[in-house]
Formats: structure tokens, sequence, C-alpha cells
């Protein structure tokens, strides 16, 4: 039951998800009614497609299918407890920063902010809920670690990667921290081999011809993703 309802409920916000978004990336208020359309700016509103350009709502319709999918694999890797509400959080956050990330090479500030400090809270009063309060303190050294290492990225790259990255970082290391720092090290081997991946998926495409080009924050997200979802059975096969 419990992977039903989740999956119900990112489809149902994945629109959302994807609106919100769009505002960020756009540098608008958040709200139902004030979004624009993600290719010609034109004032657009929520599941409607642009009067001004035409384009269609697919992605958003696509963001949802997506939402559904990935919270019903975590509901399904998690089991039943206290700590998957703040998992499903994260999904919704991370869904949202991959497309600002796509659209416009950004990690926004109005979403990681108020963002990570309110799901590390539900994080850990889901742990007190659940038992696993030990593993808490893991996960705040988890992101504490992850930052630091993708800092020491952001210095050594010089542009090639952006300090919004190193943000990201801090939720990413709290959510696979939590679960194991076999986790945490198999999120960081699996944002390596889909980052290389996306690299030179763009360079033979002819869409980058320099690292600077391509945003690392979606390997980054699917790397964690494939962690939280698979990590148990990929720790043991790989490590």
């Amino acid at each position: 039951m419990h992977v039903a309802l989740s999956a119900v409920a990112g489809l149902l916000a994945g629109p959302l998800i994807h609106h919100v978004a769009v505002q960020a990336g756009a540098d608008l208020p958040f709200g139902v009614g004030a979004g624009v359309c993600r290719r010609c700016g034109a004032p657009n509103s929520l599941l409607a497609s642009c009067s001004s350009c035409g384009l269609r709502i697919t992605r958003a319709i696509a963001t949802a299918l997506v939402t559904s999918i990935l919270s019903g694999l975590i509901a399904m890797a998690l089991g039943p407890v206290w700590v998957l509400i703040p998992y499903l959080g994260f999904a919704a956050m991370t869904v949202a920063l991959f497309l600002t990330d796509v659209d416009h090479k950004r990690i926004p500030n109005r979403i990681t902010y108020p963002g990570t400090p309110l799901l590390a809270g539900l994080l850990m009063l889901g742990a007190v809920a659940d038992g696993t309060l030990s593993s808490f303190p893991r996960a705040l050294l988890g992101a504490l670690a992850y930052a630091g290492f993708f800092g020491m990225v952001y210095l050594v790259a010089r542009g090639g990667f952006g300090f919004g990255d190193v943000k990201l970082a801090v939720s990413l290391g709290l959510f696979t921290g939590f679960l194991g720092w076999d986790r945490l090290l198999l999120a960081g081997m699996a944002t390596a081999a889909v980052g290389g991946l996306v690299a030179l998926a763009a360079v033979l495409g002819g869409s980058a011809r320099a690292k600077s080009e391509i945003p690392y924050g979606p390997p980054m997200i699917v790397g964690t993703w494939i962690s939280i979802i698979g990590g148990e059975r990929l720790v043991q096969m790989l490590l």
C-alpha cells in the first residue's frame, strides 16, 4: 500500500514540481499563476499550454510520470517507515533541481536553502519515530564529507564545476549517508559513471565542446537515486 500511495503522490505532485522548477529558473515568485513558458518566456500557468508559442505541457506530464515512478521505487526500497516521508520530499526537490540545471545550468538557492534544512529536520523526526536516530549523525557527516569532496572538485575545476553543485551535495550526502557509508560511496561512483556517459554522449553528439558546458547536477542526482533505490544489491555486487 505504501508503494502505491507514494507513486500516486508523486504523480499528483509532478506538474507542480515542474512549475516550481520553471519559476525558480526564471527568478519568479512561487505561485500557481506566476509561471512563464520555459521556451519563449511568455506568462503561463500550471498545466496550460503556452498561448504565445504553443509549447505543450508534455514535459510537465513526463515530470509527473518520472516523479511517480521514482517515488514508488524509493518506497519499495525503504519500506513502510517514517523516514519515507522526507525521502519522498527529497525526491521532489531533486527532480526540480534536475530541471533547473538542465534548463539554466543553475541549482537555485531558493530551492536548496529552505529545502535542505527542512528535509534534514523531517529526516531526524522520522528517524526518531522509526528508532533509527543513531543513523542521523552519520547522515550529517555524510553531508559534510560529500560537500567537502565536491568543494575540492569546485576549486580544482576552476570554472568547469559550479558552486551550486557543492550546495546540492549537502542534501545528496545527507540522504545517502543516512543509509550507510557504502551508499555514499556508491552514489559517488554512480555519479562519476553517469557523468562520464553524459559527457561522452554530448561530445559525440556535437552538443558540447567543453566540460564547462555540461551541467553536472543531473548526474549527481541520478547517481544518488541509483544509490538509494538499488544500493543494497549494488553494494553487494561492487563493494
